[in-house]
């Protein structure tokens, strides 16, 4: 260590103040491959000049774009007569669907700031908080990692752990970490049972003379809290009206199967759609996880809702129907683990889209409510009615393909026309939306994962006609037994021989080949969204059967951070990390030679691990893979700790208050990504843009 308190060749990062707490100004130097929430760790502030200019022009080209064509083609294009008129005007009108919704995005859109409270350092006198943990049966690389760093917390709190797994190592575990553990002796209601549950044994114990607990903060069981999680929050609930404060839910597991590259397919609902919640009394709704509850307005509306699979949707409608106020913090506050494989995401996407046909069906959303502004009532509806997206995207494939296949002639305008206007309109319509939700939308994997959504809108509608019972289904977090590719779902098959079948018959019906009455323009107008139709199955069905994506036997992901570590053995390389061991790569003859190894951590107390394979690389390095002792509760910590909250100094290029886990092998900076950095660099820490 240095005078200044760093290891040798640390790298000195400079620091902002935004509101009163420092704001790590995260280093964009080639190599720190940082993932893009580390870029999103400091308070809420106001959106720059230009991005915000940018965003509503964005918008209002977009739009424009569409109307400028829909325009065009019913003043130049449209036939007369006849079916071929009835075609080319429900072709058109097909064309117009999205001008409404553009429309609304870009009034719902048109601020998204956010602001923060003063950070808190303590408690007001009497006020109990307590962060609750409900688990099932998640492994112990999943949940370790979560306890660990929320008893870490300031300012001081409590923290519960409510297994409903009834584990006794789970218990062992919480005692050594200094978790309070709760187990039930009926298991109902799933996740918010396991809540309310938690509350009527706060409620008993107050009863009994023991300090009520306020606020509880919630996190799933691989929502790890970073240091900010409570100094951050705590703060809104100086306004007695507030009953609920969310933050986003980001993802430390990079590479998962919605991972973009950005900020994950949920950086536009967190990062772009909840922050414009916090405007037009729009009542941002709790999200499960990365929350905290005033517990006196959960008791006012009977605690957790119990009659839909979406707890945290529904509580939040009970909530704002009793007058209570909820906001957005747009902060990095924690960091989980998204669906892995496309199975783990069609099983979480199925259970929120059929809880949210309970919620529509239960609450009567599509009849609007006295306690509900035009805010609440437009978002609460069309977050819903989204879910059935699939059956629309099915419909958006196949009406053109039968158009096509009728030989209606929907276009006057010759081919080369037809294909110049309409990749103008295509080109600025991409280019505005990607403006309007501020380069959070990477459109490529945006449309892939919207192709393999098809079933989820499939199982909407069918629960819709049936309504019958739902069970809570929780998304796996463990290591699968074998490594299996993902399989792309039936239907998406279907359309895509279908599509193409399409598309090729009449291609040859333009080249002469098979009978076709349709001119070439005509067949273009309405092939060119069936090859974009086609483009965009294929896109989506290798993602689903990429080997990126496949099942994997282990239970704890692995982050490869490159740091010099210090065994008994002598000095090694980190090669990679997990909170259940780690990989370090020795030089010829320098290894550990027993299986008993204490590594040494930078800034870190030394760990007791086992070494469990070997492996010689090419030159003549040796690879030891060691991992933590089952039970070695010290150890996990140890290693929890110092992947999330990373000591100063640990690591060069990660700046402090970076925790390790934000390092990603990416290999290149989208653009999208690109654009986050520049707006968060050591040379604009503030992020004004001034």
């Amino acid at each position: 260590m240095n005078s200044s308190g760093e290891s040798p060749g640390a790298r000195s990062f400079p620091e902002a103040r935004v509101n009163g707490a420092q704001r790590p100004a995260v280093s964009t130097a080639p190599g720190s491959n940082l993932a893009g929430w580390a870029f999103l760790l400091g308070a809420p502030r106001p959106e720059s000049p230009l991005r915000r200019r940018l965003a509503r022009v964005g918008g209002l080209v977009s739009v424009g774009a569409l109307l400028a064509y829909l325009w065009w083609r019913v003043t130049f294009t449209m036939p007369t007569g006849g079916w071929d008129e009835a075609a080319a005007w429900i072709l058109v009108c097909f064309e117009a669907v999205p001008v409404l919704w553009l429309t609304i995005r870009i009034v719902t859109l048109w601020n998204i700031d956010c602001h923060a409270p003063e950070p808190v350092s303590e408690l007001p006198p009497g006020m109990r908080v307590a962060v609750l943990i409900p688990t099932y049966d998640e492994p112990v690389e999943v949940i370790a990692p979560t306890i660990a760093a929320a008893c870490a917390l300031e300012p001081a709190h409590e923290t519960w752990v409510l297994d409903d797994g009834d584990r006794d190592w789970v218990e062992e575990m919480c005692w050594e970490l200094g978790a309070r553990y709760v187990r039930r002796p009926v298991h109902d209601h799933a996740k918010a049972g396991n809540l309310n549950h938690t509350l009527d044994l706060m409620a008993r114990e107050a009863a009994a003379g023991s300090p009520d607990v306020d606020i509880i903060a919630v996190l799933d069981c691989d929502h790890v809290p970073l240091p900010t999680f409570l100094t951050a929050t705590l703060g809104w609930f100086d306004d007695p009206a507030i009953a609920l404060v969310q933050g986003p839910q980001t993802f430390y597991n990079s590479g998962a199967f919605d991972d973009d590259g950005v900020t994950g397919e949920q950086g536009v609902f967190f990062h772009v759609l909840m922050a414009a919640r916090n405007h037009d009394n729009a009542g941002p709704f709790w999200c499960g996880s990365t929350s905290l509850l005033r517990v006196r307005a959960l008791r006012e509306v009977g605690g957790i809702a119990t009659d839909t699979i979406v707890e945290d949707m529904h509580t939040t409608l009970g909530l704002i129907r009793a007058g209570w106020k909820t906001v957005y913090h747009g902060q990095t506050l924690a960091v989980g683990l998204a669906p892995a494989t496309p199975e783990q995401y069609l099983l979480q996407r199925t259970r929120w889209g059929l809880g949210s046909m309970q919620v529509l069906a239960k609450e009567r959303l599509w009849a609007a409510k006295r306690w509900l502004s035009w805010r609440n009532y437009f978002e609460y509806l069309s977050g819903t009615v989204w879910w059935l997206e699939g059956v629309i995207t099915v419909a958006v494939f196949l009406l053109p393909a039968v158009i096509l296949l009728s030989g209606a002639q929907t276009s006057t305008a010759g081919p080369g026309v037809f294909a110049a206007v309409f990749l103008t309109m295509f080109v600025l319509r991409i280019w505005g939306v990607r403006q309007l939700f501020r380069h959070h939308m990477h459109l490529p994997t945006a449309f892939a994962l919207r192709i393999f959504r098809i079933p989820v809108g499939f199982s909407c509608l069918w629960w819709l006609t049936t309504r019958r019972n739902l069970q809570f289904a929780v998304t796996p977090k463990a290591g699968a037994d074998q490594r299996r590719r993902g399989r792309p779902p039936r239907v998406v098959i279907v359309l895509i021989v279908v599509v193409f079948t399409v598309l090729f018959y009449a291609l040859a019906g333009v080249l002469g080949w098979v009978p076709w009455r349709a001119t070439a323009g005509a067949t273009l107008a309405s092939g060119i969204w069936l090859l974009l139709a086609g483009i965009g199955l294929v896109y989506g069905t290798v993602r689903v059967m990429a080997p990126a994506y496949a099942t994997s036997r282990r239970d704890a992901h692995r982050i490869a951070v490159r740091a010099r570590v210090l065994t008994d053995g002598g000095y090694g390389d980190l090669v990679d990390i997990s909170v259940g061991g780690a990989a370090v790569r020795f030089p010829r003859g320098s290894a550990p030679s027993g299986p008993a190894v204490t590594l040494h951590l930078p800034g870190a107390a030394p760990v007791q691990l086992t070494a469990v394979r070997s492996t010689r690389t090419d030159d003549g390095d040796e690879i030891i893979s060691m991992r933590v002792a089952d039970g070695d509760w010290a150890a996990f910590r140890i290693m929890s700790m110092w992947l999330f909250h990373t000591p100063p100094g640990a690591l060069d290029s990660v700046p402090p208050g970076v925790p390790a886990v934000a390092v990603t092998e990416r290999r290149r900076v989208s653009r999208a990504l690109g654009i986050l950095i520049a707006e968060h660099s050591p040379a604009d820490p503030v992020g004004d843009g001034r």
